[in-house]
């Protein structure tokens, strides 16, 4: 998924505001006229005498946490209502660890997992969740609509989800789609629609945007053309189609165009302005998440929400992309409710991720390490790490307990985290294609 990285006026603020508190006092008690001594800014290449005593040992077999590190996440886990994990998509890893944390999360009780998956993929899933043959209908899935579901089309995600709500022993075990649409998924969504046998006038605006999709899709394959939902041209036919499902659609059919128009108006926003774009997703999951809290009855809000996204999408506090999203959300609702957050970020030293390549094409496999990413920040987390082991950094308060000033991009990691699990090697995620 793409990532817009842009300086926000919040993010300008809040560095004159670390620099304003970090300069010399205009009361210090240095004689006048003696110059005053600022210390070095602290970049990630001294971070790592600070690391030791924040660093454990992790285990994770079987879905089961171990080592020492379990101990410390047992203990913040239990004190949270909402435990956020940030990921590198597309590992085999991470949803190895989330399902660890299912399973730690069922014992207090496990009402649904938030995923950066459209509603529409979230209910799908769902819906063969305890299917023998629930992969199978993926890969169904993935063959006659390409790039239509996001992420669970990894057998490894896949399975995580099922394992999760096998854990949760929860009947009415929720998986929340708060994203966007995938690229691809038009042709999916409008099939989905005329399933619901609309009235004639949606009918037939229907099945011109079929014709559309369909020609966009073959000269996207051959990359003559942008896929339906990313073309400027499909907005003419979007509102022609809009007036259709105003007169005879019907309450489904319009909830599913809705689904598609937002998508639509993200990726065309995305041409235009991307950090604008990555604001308009990101009010698009804050106000998906309020919902589905607020949609849990009585009985259910007790139980904890697990809530797995990129990690850009879950710092605490102004993100790398440099804008307050789902995490900050999440982190604010959970201090007025008096129920606590928990956010774990999870990276790689070094290995591989699967990698989405050309639309109709199989994905590949990448690099995935911070040197491939170009995150240098993580460099001292990952020379600090335990040789051939998970470690789990404890991160809460440690920008408190280090020199200032300190860099503005440390700085970021350490308080947007409660937690950085580095594991030592990804590999590459099964894909459905």
């Amino acid at each position: 998924m793409r990532f817009f990285r842009v300086v926000t006026v919040t993010y300008l603020l809040a560095g004159a505001i670390v620099n304003a508190q970090s300069s010399p006092s205009a009361t210090s008690t240095a004689s006048v006229g003696t110059p005053t001594q600022t210390p070095p800014p602290l970049t990630v290449s001294t971070l790592p005498q600070h690391l030791d005593a924040a660093r454990y040992g992790l285990h994770v077999e079987n879905g089961i946490l171990s080592g020492p590190g379990a101990a410390v996440l047992t203990e913040a886990i239990n004190g949270s209502h909402y435990i956020l994990i940030g990921e590198d998509h597309l590992t085999r890893e991470v949803p190895q660890f989330t399902t660890a944390i299912c399973n730690l999360t069922a014992k207090e009780g496990l009402a649904g997992m938030a995923m950066e998956v459209s509603p529409e993929a979230a209910a799908f899933m769902m819906r063969s969740v305890a299917a023998p043959d629930r992969w199978q209908q993926m890969v169904a899935q993935t063959e006659a609509y390409p790039w239509s579901i996001a992420f669970l089309d990894s057998r490894q995600e896949n399975d995580m989800v099922a394992a999760c709500a096998q854990a949760s022993h929860n009947p009415d075990f929720h998986l929340w789609g708060l994203d966007y649409n995938f690229e691809g998924s038009a042709g999916w969504l409008i099939d989905m629609m005329l399933a619901k046998k609309p009235g004639p006038q949606t009918k037939a605006a229907l099945l011109r945007l079929k014709t559309t999709e369909q020609q966009d899709a073959t000269e996207a394959k051959a990359k003559t053309s942008a896929l339906f939902l990313l073309s400027e041209k499909s907005q003419s036919e979007i509102n022609e189609a809009q007036s259709a499902i105003d007169r005879d659609g019907g309450a489904e059919v319009n909830g599913i165009f809705a689904h598609l128009v937002t998508s639509y108006r993200i990726y065309r926003e995305y041409y235009r302005d991307g950090a604008a774009s990555d604001v308009m997703r990101a009010m698009l999951l804050k106000t998906n998440f309020r919902d589905a809290m607020n949609r849990l009855p009585p009985s259910e809000k007790t139980g904890k929400v697990i809530v797995k996204f990129g990690d850009s999408h879950l710092f605490k506090g102004v993100n790398d992309n440099h804008n307050l999203n789902l995490g900050n959300y999440i982190a604010e609702a959970a201090e007025m409710e008096g129920a606590g957050s928990l956010h774990i970020r999870i990276r790689g030293a070094d290995g591989t991720a699967a990698r989405f390549t050309g639309y109709g094409k199989p994905t590949h496999v990448e690099t995935a390490s911070p040197a491939a990413e170009g995150e240098p920040w993580l460099d001292p987390f990952v020379a600090k790490a335990i040789p051939g082991e998970w470690t789990l950094y404890d991160l809460r308060g440690l920008s408190h307990r280090i020199p200032k000033p300190i860099d503005s991009e440390v700085l970021r990691a350490l308080d947007g985290y409660d937690f950085l699990v580095i594991v030592p090697e990804f590999t590459a995620a099964e894909m459905a294609d």
